[in-house]
């Protein structure tokens, strides 16, 4: 069953998949729905709900995701590669060991998510707003955050190197025990909260010539 759900998403067609996986969750309500180890390639994927589903280790490579949706979903061990996220909302849910490479995400939401070991590199998120997130060990290099806010955001451990913060609101958010090299912030609104060493403040003005 999880090949044909699988097969429904790499079709493109949200409604047919819905449909699938409601009659599945009818069936059987016990436990999550698994499409685990899945792999997506070269999708454009508009309007999915992949709320409460188990996506342990799926892969996603070079997909563009519009407007999908991720309450309570399981994204433990889930590789994004060369990934497009626009208005994706993140909402709870599980996501250990998730990694992301070369990706970029615009006017995304984390909401009351937790993240563990995780592992962004080469990444850009343009507008996205962090509510409530909690990280454990979150492995940075070369992500740019571009506008948005971080509330209420808790972050203990994790190395971050040539992580730039620019034109962002961080707010009441705690950074601890993060190894920060060579990174910086820009044009930064910090409220109640305190970056750690490793960032350099820079000025978003450009020298006239």
């Amino acid at each position: 069953m999880s090949d044909n759900l699988a097969s429904l998403i790499r079709s493109a067609n949200p409604q047919a998949f819905h449909s699938a996986l409601r009659s599945r969750q009818e069936r059987d309500a016990s436990s999550p729905i698994s499409i685990e180890g899945q792999t997506f390639r070269e999708l454009t994927l508009t309007g999915f709900d992949f709320s409460e589903l188990d996506l342990t280790n799926c892969a996603f490579e070079n997909c563009t995701l519009s407007e999908v949706r991720f309450k309570d979903a399981i994204l433990d061990g889930a590789f994004f590669e060369g990934v497009t996220l626009l208005h994706c909302h993140f909402e709870g849910g599980s996501y250990e060991g998730w990694a992301l490479d070369a990706s970029t995400l615009s006017r995304c939401s984390f909401d009351q998510v937790v993240i563990g070991d995780n592992e962004w590199t080469d990444c850009r998120l343009n507008e996205c707003e962090l509510d409530g997130l909690a990280a454990q060990d979150w492995m940075m290099e070369r992500v740019t955050f571009k506008g948005g806010r971080w509330q209420n955001v808790s972050i203990d451990g994790g190395g971050w190197s040539h992580v730039t913060l620019r034109e962002l609101i961080l707010d009441t958010t705690t950074i601890s025990d993060v190894d920060a090299k060579n990174c910086y912030h820009v044009e930064t609104v910090l409220r109640s909260t305190e970056l750690p060493d490793g960032f350099l403040e820079k000025s978003g003005r450009r020298k006239a010539l």
